[in-house]
């Protein structure tokens, strides 16, 4: 059974998003991840994991920047892969362009995470998945991170996104602070 995870830091699009979900995967088990106590993506998401039930899970974010049947791109790849991540284009605007790209070049340096980390659709074997316990919207770095360490075999493939929101320094900062910090196991057991 297929768990898909919604994070929901009240999106206008939810609903909408829900029910276009529920009719391309009407055998899913739909968990809407709010935030509501403002401790973060990664606190909502691992919440909602608690919730799910599926031997596949995926993570899609609830923005509609990506279309739910972009879920359909990545499954296939799961008989050959633990966990398969979009990568989207990082486009022709430079405020995304170089932010993306030198996001990934900082990922690769830091961590050797063959994928694209911070794309808002991924699937996993729930194997794959290990706990983790980064609050912030970096939490995908620590699972991804703790997923290679384990032997996890990742796999990325282009998707169709659009994007609709500006990347703020803030975000930015905060991905380096915490990514730092999973780097040097402040989060390990």
């Amino acid at each position: 059974m297929l768990s898909i995870l919604i994070p929901n830091a009240q999106e206008q699009a939810i609903n909408i998003l829900l029910n276009e979900c529920e009719a391309l995967f009407p055998e899913a088990q739909i968990i809407i991840a709010t935030d509501r106590y403002r401790k973060g993506k990664g606190h909502a998401i691992r919440r909602a994991l608690s919730l799910s039930t599926g031997d596949i899970v995926c993570f899609l974010d609830g923005d509609l920047d990506i279309h739910p049947s972009m879920i359909n791109r990545l499954l296939p790849h799961l008989d050959e892969f633990d966990i398969v991540c979009g990568k989207k284009d990082p486009g022709s605007r430079l405020d995304r362009k170089i932010p993306t790209i030198l996001s990934r070049i900082y990922i690769w340096i830091m961590f050797r995470i063959p994928v694209d980390t911070q794309t808002g659709i991924k699937v996993f074997k729930r194997e794959a998945l290990s706990t983790w316990k980064t609050n912030s919207f970096a939490f995908d770095i620590e699972i991804l991170y703790n997923a290679k360490k384990k032997g996890m075999k990742m796999f990325d493939i282009g998707i169709e996104a659009k994007t609709s929101r500006r990347m703020k320094l803030k975000s930015i900062f905060v991905t380096l602070v915490e990514s730092v910090k999973i780097r040097v196991g402040v989060y390990d057991d």
